[in-house]
C-alpha cells in the first residue's frame, strides 16, 4: 500500500465489506488542529477494535506526559507503548479488556522545553470536541464503518493531568482515568466528579504513588468524594510512574468499577511523615554539613588543624578506629585513606540506626549487606538496597555510584571484588531534584543537587549514569516500597547455566536434551547472561557502542527505549538471555508480566523472568519449535538445531540451506554448547 504523506494506516480491513471486524491503527503525520505543537511527528495515532458497520464507537482521548527525550520524542516509539489505550492485556495479548466498540485517540503534545509538555490546542472551549470529530472521520474513512460517538472517556498521565484539569473546566466526559497525574490543582476534576456522583453516572478512577508531588492533590479528590462507589474511587500504588498507564489502562477500559488489588497492589493512602530513623539520619548529615563551616564561613579541609578533632570523632564513633591528628593533617595519608565511607557510618550511628547498619570504611560492605536484606526479605532491618532504576530516593536514604570506573553494578557488588563506589545521605527531596550530604567531596563535607525524574527516581544519564543503588531506611520497605526481588543472578556462566536447566527441567517440564538444546543456544548468543546488550563483553555486559560509535556503559531503561529515530540507546539491538532483536520480541520483553507484575527495565537483572518470557514465546509464538523440544525422544543435538533454525535465526543461517558450511559450523557449535549444558545438569 502506498501511503499519503498525512498518514500510515498500518491494518486495512479487507475489502470485502469494510466492516472493521479486524480492527486496525492510523498514524497520521500532520493534524492541522495541532500544528502550532513543536515537536517531532507523527501527531496522532487512532486505533481501535472489532467494530460493526454502523453504530456508535465510543472514544478514548489520552493526554501524555513530559519525555526526557524532549523535543525528540515519538509517539509510536515513546508514548503509545506505554499510554494505556489497550483493548487487551499489553502483558499477555490472549486476554481480551473491553469489547465495546472503541476508537483510541492519541495526540502529541506541545513540546515547551526541557522535558516538558503540553496540550494547547486542546484545551479551549470546543477544542476536543474538534479533535474527537476529526478522528472519527478518519477512522470512518479508513474502514468505511459509519460511525457516531458513543461514550467519551479522558485518561491523563503524569503532566498530561495539567491538560485535563484546563478541559474539565468545559467539557464533559463520561469517564476519567488520571494516572499520577494530579500535579495542579484538582477544583475542575472535583466539581465534574461531584456532578456525576450526584446524577449516579460516569466513573473516575486515579492511581498515584505514595511520597510523590501528586499524592497531596490525591487525596484532595478523595475527600470530596461520595464513599462507596465502585466507579469512582482514588487509589495509591507502588507501580513505577512510567508503568501506571500500561499496567491499569486496559483494565479500567474494560470496566472503571474493576478491583486492581491483584494488579500492582494499590490501596488508600494516608497521610504520615517520614519514619523517625530517616528524618534523624538527613538531620544529622545537615548538622554536619554545617559543621564544616564555622560561622557559616568557608568550608574547612580534611588537613587543616580544626578538620582533625571532627575526623578523628568520625572514625571513633563511625567504624571503631583510632587516627593521630599527624595522619589526619597528613595530604599523602588523606589520599591513600578516603574517608567518605567513615562519615556515612558516622552519620547512621548518630541517627541511631545501631547495629541495624553495618558500618564500614568502604561503602560496598554496607551496600552489599542492604542488598542482601532485600534479597531475603528482611523486614527485620530497616537498610534494603534497590536498583537505582526500582525506587524513588527519599529523605534519609542513600544514593550510590561507582567510582573511578570501577564498574560496580547493582549485580555484582554482591561478589568479594572490591569495586570503588560512593554513597551520599539524601537531605531533601523536591520535584525535580533531591538534595544530598556526602562527606570527602572535595576534601570536606559536602553537598549537591541530582536531577531526577517525574516519578521521582534518579536520571540516569550524564553524570549520574554511574548511580546503580538506592539504600532505603524504612523497616519493611520490601513489603511497600519496591516490587519484590527477583532471584539473585547466579554468579559464573556455569551456575547461570545450571539454573537455567532447572527451571526448564523442574518448572516448565521440558525433557532434559529439550533443555539443554535451549540452553545451548543461551549460551551462543549471550553467555547466559540476562544483562547482556549486543556488542558486548561478558565482563562488561552493559557496555557497547552508541549511534554515534562511542563505546559506553548503558543503564536498564536506556535500553528498553533504545530508538533508531532519535539515535539514542545502543546501536545495536540485540538484548537479553537470547539477544531479543527484533522491535515486536524487544516490547514483548519488557511488558511481559512475570508473577503477577511487569518488571519493566528491570527484567534486565531478571534471569527467571526472562526464562519465562522465553517460555511464552516458545508456547506463543514458536509451538512446531515447542512441540520438537517437549517430545520424550528428543536429543540434545536436534533440540539444538531447531531452536537455532526456527526460533534464534542469526544471520549466518539466514536463507541458506542446512547443507551450506557456515550453517553447519553454527550447528556443531551449538550442539556443542548443549552437551556441556546437559553435562552441568548433570554434574551434581
Amino acid at each position: 500500500m502506498t501511503a499519503s504523506p498525512a498518514a500510515v494506516l498500518d491494518h486495512r480491513t479487507p475489502p470485502d465489506g469494510k466492516n472493521g471486524k479486524h480492527g486496525g491503527r492510523l498514524v497520521v503525520a500532520r493534524l492541522p488542529q495541532l500544528a502550532h505543537h513543536r515537536g517531532t511527528g507523527p501527531d496522532l495515532v487512532l486505533r481501535w477494535g472489532p467494530v460493526p458497520r454502523d453504530g456508535a464507537v465510543d472514544v478514548v482521548v489520552h493526554l501524555h506526559g513530559f519525555s526526557a527525550r524532549g523535543a525528540r520524542m515519538t509517539l509510536p516509539d515513546d508514548k503509545e507503548p506505554r499510554s494505556g489505550l489497550d483493548l487487551t492485556d499489553p502483558a499477555n495479548p490472549s486476554v481480551r479488556g473491553r469489547r465495546t466498540p472503541t476508537l483510541l485517540v492519541l495526540p502529541r503534545g506541545h513540546f515547551r522545553g526541557g522535558r516538558a509538555y503540553g496540550f494547547p490546542a486542546l484545551t479551549a472551549p470546543g477544542a476536543l470536541a474538534r479533535l474527537v470529530s476529526d478522528a472519527l472521520r478518519r477512522f470512518s474513512a479508513a474502514t468505511g464503518v459509519h460511525a457516531t460517538r458513543g461514550k467519551l472517556i479522558l485518561t491523563a498521565h503524569s503532566g498530561g493531568g495539567a491538560a485535563l484539569m484546563a478541559i474539565l473546566r468545559h467539557a464533559d466526559p463520561d469517564e476519567v482515568h488520571a494516572f499520577d497525574a494530579l500535579y495542579t490543582d484538582p477544583a475542575p476534576l472535583i466539581a465534574w466528579a461531584r456532578k456525576r456522583q450526584a446524577a449516579g453516572t460516569g466513573a473516575l478512577r486515579v492511581l498515584f504513588r505514595p511520597g510523590e508531588p501528586t499524592a497531596a492533590n490525591s487525596l484532595k479528590v478523595a475527600a470530596a468524594l461520595r464513599s462507596g462507589s465502585r466507579a469512582f474511587r482514588v487509589e495509591r500504588t507502588r507501580v513505577a510512574h512510567d508503568d501506571i498507564p500500561r499496567t491499569f489502562g486496559w483494565r479500567l477500559l474494560a470496566d472503571p468499577g474493576a478491583d486492581l488489588a491483584g494488579h500492582g497492589e494499590p490501596e488508600h493512602e494516608t497521610a504520615s511523615g517520614g519514619p523517625p530513623l530517616c528524618e534523624a539520619i538527613a538531620k544529622v548529615a545537615r548538622e554536619q554539613f554545617r559543621r564544616w563551616r564555622p560561622g557559616g564561613g568557608a568550608a574547612l579541609t580534611e588537613t587543616s588543624p580544626a578538620a582533625s578533632a571532627i575526623l578523628r570523632e568520625y572514625y571513633r564513633d563511625g567504624v571503631g578506629a583510632t587516627v593521630t591528628d599527624a595522619q589526619l593533617r597528613s595530604s599523602s595519608y588523606q589520599a591513600g585513606h578516603p574517608w567518605s565511607a567513615v562519615f556515612v557510618s558516622y552519620v547512621l550511628r548518630k541517627a541511631g540506626a545501631g547495629a541495624a547498619f553495618r558500618s564500614s570504611a568502604a561503602h560496598q560492605t554496607y551496600i552489599r549487606a542492604a542488598r542482601a536484606n532485600r534479597l531475603r526479605r528482611d523486614t527485620a532491618n530497616p537498610f534494603w538496597a534497590f536498583r537505582a532504576t526500582e525506587v524513588a530516593p527519599r529523605v534519609g536514604d542513600l544514593v550510590c555510584a561507582a567510582r573511578q570506573d570501577s564498574g560496580a553494578t547493582y549485580d555484582n557488588i554482591g561478589d568479594e571484588r572490591y569495586r570503588a563506589t560512593h554513597c551520599d545521605v539524601v537531605t531533601d527531596v523536591r520535584p525535580g531534584r533531591i538534595r544530598v550530604v556526602g562527606g570527602n567531596v572535595g576534601q570536606t563535607v559536602g553537598e549537591k543537587s541530582l536531577t531526577t525524574r517525574l516519578d521521582g527516581k534518579l536520571e540516569l544519564t550524564g553524570a549520574q549514569s554511574r548511580f546503580f543503588a538506592v539504600i532505603t531506611c524504612r523497616r519493611g520497605a520490601g513489603a511497600t516500597a519496591a516490587p519484590p526481588p527477583p532471584a539473585a543472578v547466579p554468579a559464573g556462566q556455569d551456575a547461570r547455566i545450571r539454573r537455567v536447566m532447572d527451571l526448564l527441567v523442574h518448572t516448565y517440564r521440558y525433557p532434559v536434551n529439550g533443555a539443554a538444546g535451549v540452553v545451548g543456544n543461551l549460551i551462543a548468543e549471550s553467555g547466559v547472561q540476562p544483562n547482556r546488550i549486543e556488542g558486548s563483553r561478558e565482563d562488561t555486559p552493559m557496555r557497547s557502542a552508541d549511534f554515534g560509535g562511542r563505546v559506553r556503559d548503558f543503564t536498564p531503561d536506556e535500553v528498553r527505549d533504545r530508538s533508531t529515530t532519535a539515535r539514542t540507546g545502543p546501536r545495536l539491538p540485540g538484548i537479553g538471555l537470547a539477544q531479543w532483536t527484533s522491535a515486536n520480541r524487544r516490547i514483548g520483553l519488557f511488558r511481559h508480566s512475570f508473577r503477577g507484575r511487569v518488571p519493566g527495565s528491570a527484567i534486565l537483572s531478571d534471569l527467571d523472568a526472562q526464562v519465562d518470557y522465553l517460555v511464552t514465546e516458545l508456547r506463543r509464538d514458536h509451538a512446531a519449535v515447542d512441540a520438537v523440544l517437549r517430545s520424550p525422544g528428543v536429543t540434545a543435538d536436534q533440540a539444538a538445531d531447531v531452536v537455532v533454525l526456527r526460533f534464534e535465526r542469526p544471520a549466518a543461517v539466514l536463507n541458506r540451506p542446512v547443507g551450506d558450511p557456515g550453517v553447519q559450523e553454527v550447528l556443531a557449535r551449538r550442539r556443542a554448547h548443549a552437551a556441556r549444558a546437559l553435562a552441568i545438569h548433570r554434574s551434581r
